[in-house]
C-alpha cells in the first residue's frame, strides 16, 4: 500500500506572514508543489519540513533542484508527514524532522535570483549543507506524492 502526504487545500487562508526560504521540488499535483525545507529551528539547526507552494504560474520545475523563493505563508492541514520523511530518508540524511498535522504553505510566491541569508529557510539549508557536503538531491525525484484530502 502506498502512502503519500494528503493535505486540505482551502479556498481561503490565513497569511501569518512572508518568507525567503530554499526548497528542493519533491511532486507536483496540478498547482501545487511539494517541497522539502530545511529550517533553522534552533541556532545552527536544520530541521527538515516539508512545504506545500502554490505554483500558480508553473515558475518552479519538476526536477528536485533547489531553488530559492519567497512567499506568503499560511498553514494546512495534512496527514502522512512521517510516511514521506521516512521515504526522503532512506535515501538522504535527515537527522531532524518537523513533525504535526499541519505544513507551511506558501502562496505568491516570487523565485528569486538571490536570498536573504538571515532567513531561517535559507540558514537551515546553509547549515545542511555544511554538516553533510554535496548531497545529490536528484535521487528524491518520484520518491513522494501529494495528494488532496476531500
Amino acid at each position: 500500500m502506498v502512502i503519500n502526504m494528503k493535505v486540505r487545500i482551502k479556498s481561503v487562508v490565513k497569511i501569518v506572514s512572508i518568507e525567503e526560504l530554499i526548497v528542493i521540488p519533491l511532486s507536483r499535483n496540478g498547482d501545487f508543489v511539494e517541497a522539502l525545507n530545511f529550517y533553522e529551528d534552533v541556532p545552527g539547526g536544520r530541521a527538515g519540513r516539508l512545504v506545500v507552494i502554490h505554483d500558480k504560474y508553473g515558475e518552479i520545475s519538476d526536477e528536485p533542484v533547489v531553488i530559492a523563493i519567497r512567499g506568503e505563508k499560511a498553514y494546512l492541514e495534512a496527514k502522512n508527514i512521517e510516511e514521506d520523511f521516512d521515504k526522503i530518508r532512506r535515501v538522504i540524511p535527515l537527522e531532524k524532522v518537523v513533525k504535526g498535522n499541519v505544513v507551511p504553505f506558501y502562496v505568491n510566491i516570487q523565485v528569486l535570483k538571490e536570498v536573504d541569508t538571515n532567513s531561517r529557510g535559507v540558514r537551515g539549508f546553509v547549515n545542511y549543507l555544511s554538516k553533510y557536503g554535496n548531497v545529490n538531491f536528484s535521487v528524491l525525484k518520484g520518491i513522494v506524492s501529494l495528494e488532496e484530502l476531500v
